[in-house]
């Protein structure tokens, strides 16, 4: 990166070098906002063949199984799944539709704020593509490129961000491979 074209091209251009000021302050938030999705889905993700394995052997053993449940109460996974499996020994004596819409509920109750911010971090992105628009048309893109500003930046940001996206989906595949083993567990899951 060329810090020195960067400052150059702030001193000389005006309002748009203020402009470039906000576009890499704006970059910088998304990255920053973009990492912290990053480790709050890093939280989340539990050993799945584990806790989906300990789940099911604990519901379908006739010796020992006992103790299991009592285990599986307080062993301690990721926070959404701890959150199913509290809840799930919470209304054991409610009826199992009932049990599985509440967990169908509890899960995309949790991941709901995991998609409002990756949903607020792509309107921030447009946001700041529609303003580098704005300012190509004035300076050129030519000129921004290998700066901090460099809009390339951006699309390496969005292709993580897409990942992210593909985790979350994950995530909730795997949420619902818990409810599905704490309410019909089977042996060839």
């Amino acid at each position: 990166m060329d810090l020195a074209r960067f400052l150059e091209l702030v001193h000389t251009q005006g309002w748009q070098g203020w402009a470039l000021w906000l576009v890499l302050v704006a970059q910088a938030l998304l990255w920053v906002g973009l990492v912290r999705l990053h480790l709050a889905l890093r939280r989340e993700e539990a050993p799945w063949e584990e806790c989906v394995g300990k789940i099911r052997s604990a519901f379908l053993r006739k010796l020992n199984g006992e103790e299991e449940i009592q285990e599986l109460k307080v062993h301690r996974y990721a926070p959404l799944v701890d959150q199913l499996v509290a809840l799930h020994f919470a209304e054991e004596k409610s009826d199992r539709f009932d049990r599985w819409l509440l967990l169908r509920w509890k899960a995309k109750e949790g991941l709901r704020p995991y998609w409002i911010r990756w949903g607020h971090l792509i309107i921030g992105f447009g946001v700041v593509v529609w303003f580098l628009q704005g300012l190509r048309l004035d300076i050129g893109t030519e000129v921004l490129k290998r700066t901090p500003a460099d809009p390339r930046l951006l699309w390496v940001w969005l292709g993580y961000a897409m990942v992210l996206a593909w985790k979350q989906v994950r995530l909730h595949g795997n949420l619902e491979r818990v409810q599905r083993s704490l309410l019909l567990p089977r042996r060839d899951e």
